[in-house]
């Protein structure tokens, strides 16, 4: 009998041990498979925002680990690819402005100084709990960005093994002040778009 206890306590703390590794963000050198995608769509603002660019990121190096509640996302801030020429030209007339790889390094240089990226450099999204059955989902989500951590409900789709879905992400609610020069003149909007693509292995 005591044998049998013992076999059983052995067998629940190694089952308790995986579920906490479950929900864990995954390791840096996890990198998605080939399908997952995460962009944030940047909008142009301030009083000559005619003269500005509206701006697509896309989170290279996308890792995603999947836990009982649903998927757990990590992408570094410095990793982030700035305007991809195809990717702008998917998104149609908003992001028809051609960018040069002087323009796209320079709002590299900003935007990692706007999210003090050196000091905050992950992103992580973790999923809480799922809503619905069938195509259409409400999660709740945890966002930590800029060393702030939100809860954010959102819609997602979902086919098979695929999901799609978008949230509004307001900078200023993680402590960020969006970027603007000469007094506003040109600035970023404090409101970003983020979309993800993801496909459950």
């Amino acid at each position: 009998m005591q044998t049998t206890s013992r076999r059983r306590l052995l067998l629940l703390a190694a089952l308790a041990g995986l579920a906490g590794c479950a929900s864990l963000p995954p390791p840096h050198n996890a990198v998605a498979p080939e399908g997952d995608e995460l962009r944030i769509l940047v909008f142009r603002g301030g009083t000559a925002a005619r003269l500005g660019h509206n701006h697509v990121l896309r989170a290279g190096g996308l890792r995603v680990a999947w836990s009982a509640a649903g998927p757990v996302l990590d992408f570094r801030l410095a990793a982030l690819e700035i305007d991809p020429p195809a990717l702008r030209e998917r998104l149609g007339p908003a992001f028809a402005s051609a960018m040069d790889d002087a323009a796209r390094e320079g709002t590299r240089v900003n935007l990692l100084k706007a999210l003090e990226a050196s000091a905050y450099p992950d992103v992580v999204v973790r999923t809480l709990q799922q809503l619905g059955e069938g195509g259409r989902r409400a999660i709740e989500a945890e966002i930590t960005l800029h060393g702030v951590t939100r809860r954010q409900w959102f819609v997602v789709d979902v086919e098979g093994r695929r999901a799609r879905g978008e949230v509004v992400v307001r900078q200023s609610e993680f402590g960020i002040q969006p970027f603007t020069v000469l007094g506003g003149l040109l600035a970023v909007q404090d409101a970003l778009v983020v979309q993800f693509e993801l496909v459950q292995p």
